[in-house]
């Protein structure tokens, strides 16, 4: 598949069969836990690698299927971060290295500082 054997149509089906499915991670006797959606598994899924899914996002045809199923990808992971199936560390490795999160720290500062400087002369006889 990663010599672009799919058409636009059966790679827009494959990945909505993606997301249709949920795979059990966990069960509980109150509930079963489905596994979140990942840039990896829907690799597995789709029969290639991540560095296909790459290739195939910067694709004129495909690009915007990848584009959309990375989105959703990253929606999984945030809902999931929430409930406590991933926790924070898990949630942030995944969104900063397979989504382009990044930690942004902004410094705002009202004071304004003067700096003087004063020459000093030395005098030598």
């Amino acid at each position: 598949m990663s010599n672009k054997v799919l058409t636009k149509d059966e790679l827009e089906q494959k990945v909505d069969e993606f997301f249709a499915t949920n795979t059990p991670l966990a069960q509980t006797k109150e509930k079963t836990i489905y596994a979140p959606k990942t840039i990896e598994s829907l690799a597995v899924f789709l029969g290639v690698t991540t560095k296909t899914l790459s290739i195939w996002e910067k694709d004129a045809e495909f690009g915007e299927i990848i584009q959309m199923a990375k989105q959703r990808c990253a929606s999984s992971i945030i809902d999931h971060s929430l409930i406590g199936t991933y926790t924070p560390s898990i949630s942030m490795f995944l969104l900063k290295n397979n989504h382009g999160y990044v930690d942004k720290q902004e410094v705002v500062s009202d004071s304004v500082q003067k700096i003087e400087i004063i020459r000093s002369e030395i005098k030598c006889n």
